[in-house]
């Protein structure tokens, strides 16, 4: 993340009224004319073990057209063990139904048994609507008429491709595509935009959890969530502290303009899908900035979804746990409000109930830099992040450890005793 440079954009925006808030106040209303199917999923207690025993699968396909006979989904959501999920649509009319994956190889066969939402019918989500609360409990009353088989890999879809079905969040969304930190889609400028044109930078498939190298089941993934207008590029310092042998890197890419709470959600369901497929049991994280706000909600969303592995240990650097007063600003001044402003105001929603419940299982590690070095402003310790804010009570409250060093904003993610510290808390050793 280099908040000094997003800071200085939304100042710039907010004194000319340019052309970045034209944007975003389009990609804001087209957003808002998206279709949200939303649920939880589980079984009946009084079911027996007929339904299975596999990760849970919920399947969303398009209402059937002419001559197709066996409809493909357009999305799906693995669960592990059962709880929330969600589909962001292209508006239109579907239908959704869940399953076990019983043998765990994707394929859900005819005549297995099946849960279908509104025993069936078709779903009307037209733009703007939002179809919440959909409680799908799995008997094995219901029986499948042809088989579904599930996609191999996920992987972004071509949205334009006149052949492709309609657009889902999880189709242009990576789920562990391989690449390197040097990829055209973490440069600046695309992670910059990403604030004002955060439909755009979704539509191109950027976001998403990117691998490094293919997954290798001898070593445990660590997940770096970046902050506002960053990328995975921003840990590139930071790799240095992982034990490449022992650790592999997983990367969270996401649009710095969208609530956090859509971020952790969606976080939370990619992640959920790759642990189940790779068979994932821990999963430490590391996270700068305002990507620890959006890891603590993401601890929150795996409390609702009973994901399968653990995260022993969350690692933050320099997160403004009490927000940010310029977000207020921006806020109370700015013709057009990117979401993320709203969240990140102190005293938001969003900020407020990020420590309502603990996260069990979890130690939380707070690092914070106190040196504002050339341009920082006044009011901030870090010259971006003022010290009450990084040392907000409840996540003080919340914390194992506390660990500051002198240095900045950005060069807390390159610093030699962060680098040092980060290894021997991923180690868990005993740190002072």
């Amino acid at each position: 993340m280099v908040w000094v440079r997003g800071w200085a954009v939304l100042l710039l925006a907010l004194g000319l009224a340019g052309c970045s808030l034209l944007d975003a106040r389009e990609q804001l209303a087209r957003i808002g004319g998206a279709c949200v199917i939303s649920g939880t999923v589980g079984s009946n207690e009084e079911a027996d073990e007929s339904d299975g025993t596999g990760p849970y699968v919920v399947a969303v396909f398009r209402e059937p057209v002419a001559a197709v006979a066996v409809p493909e989904p357009v999305d799906h959501v693995v669960s592990a063990r059962g709880g929330s999920w969600f589909f962001a649509l292209e508006p239109g009319r579907y239908s959704v139904l869940a399953f076990r994956d019983e043998d765990g190889d994707r394929v859900h066969p005819a005549g297995a048994p099946v849960e279908y939402v509104a025993g069936g019918d078709s779903l009307d989500c037209g733009p703007g609507g939002r179809l919440t609360g959909i409680d799908v409990r799995l008997n094995g009353d219901d029986r499948l008429a042809h088989a579904i088989r599930l996609p191999e890999t996920r992987a972004p879809a071509d949205p334009v491709s006149p052949d492709a079905a309609p657009v889902s969040l999880g189709r242009v969304t990576a789920y562990g595509e391989i690449v390197h930190l040097g990829d055209p889609r973490f440069a600046s400028e695309v992670a910059r935009g990403s604030q004002w044109r955060p439909l755009d930078f979704v539509l191109e498939g950027y976001a998403g959890v990117y691998f490094l190298e293919p997954y290798d089941p001898g070593r445990t993934p660590v997940l770096f969530v970046h902050g506002m207008n960053g990328s995975p590029r921003d840990f590139a310092g930071l790799l240095e502290a992982v034990d490449r042998e022992r650790y592999q890197p997983w990367f969270y890419y996401y649009a710095s303009g969208l609530p956090l709470q859509s971020a952790a959600a969606h976080l939370a369901q990619v992640v959920e899908e790759l642990e189940v497929r790779h068979g994932v049991d821990s999963l430490p994280v590391v996270a700068h900035s305002m990507g620890g706000l959006v890891a603590r909600g993401f601890l929150n969303e795996r409390a609702r979804r009973e994901a399968a592995a653990s995260v022993p240990a969350m690692i933050t650097l320099s997160t403004p746990w009490a927000g940010h007063e310029r977000a207020q600003r921006g806020v109370e001044r700015s013709p057009v409000v990117i979401p993320v402003w709203r969240d990140m105001a102190p005293g938001s929603d969003y900020l407020d109930g990020l420590f309502t419940d603990p996260a069990e299982g979890t130690e939380l590690h707070l690092l914070f830099g106190y040196q504002r070095g050339e341009g920082g402003a006044r009011s901030t310790t870090d010259g971006v992040v003022t010290l009450a804010s990084m040392l907000h009570p409840p996540a003080q409250h919340e914390a194992a450890s506390v660990f500051g060093v002198a240095t900045t904003h950005a060069g807390i993610l390159s610093h030699p005793l962060v680098l040092e510290r980060v290894r021997d808390l991923l180690s868990g050793e005993q740190v002072e």
